[in-house]
């Protein structure tokens, strides 16, 4: 399978929807975002509650399914899009908190909350978020 945000940028570049090479601060230019973002969040929102209900066959809680995974990439396309429109670097940031939340597990051990939440453990190190976009400002390479 292909990249997720590799797909997402490709679809940018085909329809010339700017993203930028480097961070950038331009948040004049996150309005569209913003409005489809909102519209996104409200489907998936609406998919969700669909999928909750226990009523409806097999062939209806598939329908659900695949509406809720739909609505959910819709979301994830948006979002994403917004973040390369400002230039951010979005594989390295995911890496980055990747790496930091595998750190929440200390010798095999794992501590949760009630709901089933994976809790910090003592002396955990947080994602280099800042170190993410400055690395990013200061790369030769394209993202």
């Amino acid at each position: 399978m292909e990249n997720f945000f590799a797909l997402r940028r490709q679809f940018m570049q085909q329809f010339d929807i700017p993203s930028p090479a480097r961070p950038q601060w331009q948040p004049q230019q996150l309005a569209m975002w913003e409005t489809m973002l909102e519209e996104e969040l409200a489907e998936f929102q609406h998919a969700l509650a669909d999928y909750k209900r226990q009523d409806g066959d097999e062939a209806e809680r598939s329908r659900r399914m695949a509406e809720l995974l739909a609505e959910g990439v819709d979301v994830l396309n948006v979002l994403s899009g917004l973040l390369m429109s400002q230039g951010l670097p979005l594989e390295e940031m995911a890496r980055e908190i990747h790496a930091a939340n595998m750190r929440k597990c200390v010798d095999g051990k794992i501590v949760r909350r009630e709901d089933g939440k994976v809790l910090k453990p003592a002396g955990w190190r947080p994602a280099d978020k800042e170190g993410v976009i400055r690395r990013a400002r200061e790369s030769q390479d394209p993202i």
